[in-house]
Parts: structure tokens; sequence; C-alpha cells
């Protein structure tokens, strides 16, 4: 089933670890954004300029990284993601206000969408064909495991040290530690694939294929786009809502994080059932179970119905995110594997982007519980959109 297995061990590090990075900017930082970095109150869409920069540039690192992993190599991608991550937490401790967090959050995009693409990626490599959606849950489980772990560790720090120092001095070591474990631990996965020209398609014809011009693979990235207004608003817009309602940080940072491992270990077992059970079964689950979540998130009023509101939001995302990326990797050649991943996450991770400015103009010109409600019909109409086309098949 796996062919490597201490490669694969220390491929789980790596992703575990690009999850530890994320998590140390995303629930802290819009939590504290009012008191820290004088944010003015209730501006959702001055807030979500963070979030679209991240998910902007994720998105496009997302393409290059499967490019890149293609022409170049799995290893050396990684590593210069741990590479560019290092000005991050520097910016952050030095800023003044909110546009630096823009730009270092927008620096760990880059690195979020080079690492985990490249692992995941390397991860698929050195497993069996039959088992590629085991592969992609045990690479989402570690990752989001980490973000929960991430988020749980800066918001104690916060509690002992300012913000900035807490970022600066936890986000150093993890970089000290990733770039040394990828240089002498992690080895290239798919030597083969830098000459070998066999089923390659070109970088114009894999965008226009996956874009479009394959409906299931269309329906895999517009489901994959949408989902991601579940994630902004768990990043964003719960910790402020929830904030808002009296919740300390260590509670909401809780909460969330009921959400987030929920979310990264039942992949585990989603992934591989998906191989099983098949992938749109879960994925058409999934988006039922998080638009029935989103949509009773303003109703709640007490920490029990929110600890298994977050649960079934993170078992609603445990179903269908491995499922959409390993339905992906079903849909496309070895040849151009690799690249056809990168567009996939291109068009998952623009979502962000798109999630950000939606919700965050209808959050400003309405209300924060208005936006959850925008969030509610798009994962429906995205739901229904992926029913009619795998139905067809």
């Amino acid at each position: 089933m796996i062919k490597n297995k201490i490669l694969f061990f220390h491929l789980v590090v790596q992703v575990l670890f690009v999850g530890l990075m994320l998590g140390l900017y995303r629930t802290a930082l819009p939590a504290l954004s009012e008191i820290e970095f004088n944010v003015p109150k209730d501006s959702y869409i001055l807030l979500s300029i963070f979030i679209f920069s991240f998910g902007l540039v994720k998105g496009i690192a997302n393409y290059y990284a499967g490019i890149f992993c293609d022409s170049l190599g799995r290893k050396k991608v990684l590593f210069w993601g741990w590479v560019i991550a290092i000005p991050a937490p520097l910016i952050v401790f030095y800023s003044q206000n909110w546009n630096y967090i823009a730009i270092s959050t927008a620096i760990i995009g880059i690195q979020q969408g080079l690492t985990w693409s490249a692992s995941q990626i390397a991860m698929v490599d050195v497993t069996n064909q039959e088992k590629r959606g085991f592969a992609v849950g045990i690479n989402e489980f570690a990752g989001y495991f980490g973000v929960t772990i991430g988020g749980i560790i800066i918001s104690y720090f916060t509690d002992l040290y300012d913000i900035r120092s807490s970022i600066l001095i936890i986000s150093i070591i993890f970089l000290i530690f990733t770039i040394i474990q990828t240089l002498n631990f992690i080895e290239e996965t798919y030597p083969n694939n830098l000459n070998n020209n066999e089923n390659k398609l070109s970088k114009k014809d894999v965008f226009y294929k996956v874009s479009w011009g394959s409906k299931p693979l269309f329906a895999y990235s517009q489901v994959g786009h949408i989902e991601k207004f579940i994630d902004v608003t768990v990043w964003v817009f719960v910790p402020i809502y929830l904030f808002n309602q009296g919740i300390n940080i260590i509670d909401i940072s809780i909460l969330v994080g009921i959400y987030t491992i929920t979310w990264g270990i039942l992949q585990i077992f989603s992934g591989y059932y998906s191989d099983i059970f098949g992938r749109n079964k879960l994925i058409l689950i999934g988006m039922f179970l998080c638009a029935i979540s989103i949509s009773i998130l303003p109703s709640i009023n007490s920490i029990l119905i929110y600890c298994i509101n977050f649960f079934i939001l993170g078992l609603g995302m445990a179903l269908l995110y491995p499922s959409i990326s390993a339905a992906v990797n079903d849909h496309t050649e070895e040849g151009w594997r690799a690249s056809a991943l990168g567009v996939y996450r291109f068009w998952r991770d623009t979502g962000y982007a798109s999630g950000a400015i939606l919700i965050g103009i209808i959050s400003s010109v309405s209300e924060i519980t208005t936006g959850f409600y925008f969030v509610t019909l798009s994962l429906v109409i995205s739901n229904l959109i992926l029913l009619l086309v795998v139905s067809k098949k």
C-alpha cells in the first residue's frame, strides 16, 4: 500500500508543521485585531483583506507548485516553500497596522501553497493507486491537526506574552526544524518525471481541462472553491462573532479547535472509505452537513450546542475534503497529475479570496449572521451543480 513508509512518515511530519504554521495565524489575529492592531469594530471588509491576500497568493502558489513539482521535483518545492516563510513572523513582530498583517499572511499563503501541495503530491507518489484516498486523508489529517494545535498553542502563549513575540518565537523554531528535516530526510519521490514526456499535457491544456474542459473536474473544482467559504467563515467571522457574544479567546480557540480536529482526525477514515465506497457520496453528504451547521450557527446560545455544531461542521469537512482531492487524482493521468492538482488547488484556495470579499461585504452592509446565510446558500447551489454532473455520468 505504501511503497516507502519511512519517507511517508517524514512527509506526514512536514505537513503537520505546515498546519502548525497556519494555526499560528488563524485564531488569535482576527479576534485581537481591534485591540492589538486598531482595526475598527465591525470593519469586516478590512478584516477580509488579509484572508483575500492569503487565498489569492495561496491559489497562485498551488498552481505553480504543481508545475514546479512536475519540472523541478517535489523536494525543491518543499525546501523553497519553507525558506519563503522566513520573513512572515518578522513582519508581524514589527507590524504597525493591519496592512502589515495582510502582507505577512500573503507570505504564509505562498508557503502553504508550495509546501502543502508538494507534500500531498509526494505522499500520493509513494502510495499505490488504489489507496490514493487514504494518502490524501492522512495528509489532510496531519495538516489540519497541526492547524488545531497551532491555534491552541498561540492562544495560550498570548495569555503569557504579546502576540507579536509569540508568533515570532514559535515560527522561527518551526522553520528551523522543517528546513533541516527537508534537507536531511526528504527524498525526491518522482525523479523520472523530469525526463518523461509520456502522457504529458501543456500547462494551458491542463488548466483548460481541469477548469471546465472536463465536466467532472469542473464540478470538483467549483465545489472545492465554494467549500472554502466555510473555512473563511470559521477563520475570520466565527471568532469575531463569538468574541462579540462574550466568549473569551481560549474558549474560542477550543470551539474552533473542535471543528479543525474533528475535520483532521476523521479524514483518516473518510479518505480510506472514499477508496471503498466512492468519492461523490461523501462529498455530497459532507456539503449538506456543512450547510446545515452554518445555517443554525446564529440561533445557538449554549456552549454545549456550539461544541456539537462545530463537531458536525468538522465531520462534514472531513467527508468532503479528501474525497474531492482524491476524485481529481482519479480523473488525471500520471504525466500531468501534479499539474492538475495544482490547477484544482488554485481554484479551491482562491475560494478564500472570493469568500473573504463576498462575506465581508455582505456582513458590512447587513450583519455578520447574514454572511452565514450567504455561505449556506452558496454550499447548497454548489452541491446541486455537483449532483447534476455526477448523476449524468
